[in-house]
């Protein structure tokens, strides 16, 4: 760990921001998601499926914290920055720790061989983002290598695509229901492409949050290629084609419930975000709970229209 002072979380983020910090609802946020998918195609999965996201998650998350907490994070997320710094059991024991109880649990629910390639395949495009912080603890660390700096400006997109693909198909292919047929895959495909666009939107307004850290550490992120006012305009050009995708799907599919009661509340709560942007920006825990809270409301409109 670098000697440089780190800044205080506790002078700015209010009590349950150490939550936030700790990633805990963005993995409870997998899970949710992935219960809003099943509901809405009609095939439920197992409760230990949800246990599973959760833990594969948040050993993701915890890793790219410890990854980031010596680098880009003291710049764009001091208050999780200065928490995975002060302790070595966030750093080393609970990620691995996390990745043992993930991978025991997988056993324990034996998944068929396509989800065990899907997961594999999800966990890898979920990991990319810490390795290509490399072992950099400052700016004049180094460049990024030829093969780090495409890495960081794939960085959004491969995220969104590997959250959902695992939204989608892990219902098709583990949860409860007729047999799995072209028609059913037609369906999940009308529901992950517009889940892909509102994925890539979330992304891209975390990255604005990061774009300062990740020039200065020569991640070229696509928020660092962009001027942050185009940055917002993809955004919401994202919200409008992820709205459109939803209500085609509500149209043209024939889900178990409309499409529409998840894309709703996952474009108003994005959108939210989005134009509460100027006021968030600066509150680092607000910022990520705001951001994520989609997922939130989309599981809790499934449920409770199914």
């Amino acid at each position: 760990m670098s000697d440089a002072t780190d800044p205080n979380p506790k002078s700015t983020s209010p009590p349950w921001a150490r939550l936030v910090f700790l990633q805990i609802p963005m993995a409870i946020s997998a899970a949710s998601l992935i219960a809003a998918i099943a509901v809405t195609l009609g095939r439920p999965l197992e409760p230990a499926w949800y246990l599973a996201a959760f833990l594969g998650t948040w050993c993701v998350y915890l890793r790219d914290s410890a990854a980031s907490c010596d680098a880009e994070d003291r710049i764009s997320q001091p208050g999780r920055a200065a928490l995975f710094r002060s302790s070595a059991f966030l750093r080393t024991t609970l990620p691995g720790f996390t990745a043992v109880a993930g991978l025991a649990t997988l056993a324990w629910i034996r998944p068929t061989t396509p989800t065990t390639i899907l997961l594999v395949g999800v966990g890898l495009l979920g990991l990319l983002h810490a390795f290509s912080v490399g072992g950099r603890t400052t700016p004049a660390s180094g460049g990024p290598s030829p093969l780090q700096s495409r890495l960081a400006i794939a960085k959004s997109p491969m995220v969104s695509i590997a959250w959902a693909a695992a939204a989608v198909s892990l219902p098709v292919l583990e949860g409860r229901g007729p047999g799995i047929s072209t028609a059913t895959w037609i369906e999940a495909a009308m529901l992950g492409l517009p889940l892909i666009a509102i994925l890539l939107g979330d992304s891209l307004l975390l990255d604005l949050r990061d774009r300062d850290a990740d020039a200065q550490f020569h991640l070229r992120t696509l928020a660092v290629r962009l001027r942050p006012r185009t940055v917002h305009v993809v955004v919401g050009g994202l919200l409008l084609l992820a709205a459109a995708g939803f209500a085609l799907g509500s149209v043209v599919g024939e889900p178990v419930i409309s499409e529409l009661a998840l894309g709703i509340p996952a474009v108003l709560g994005l959108a939210t975000a989005w134009t509460a942007w100027p006021i968030l920006r600066n509150r680092e825990a607000s910022l990520a709970m705001a951001v994520m809270s989609w997922r939130f409301l989309a599981a809790i409109s499934c449920l409770i229209l199914a």
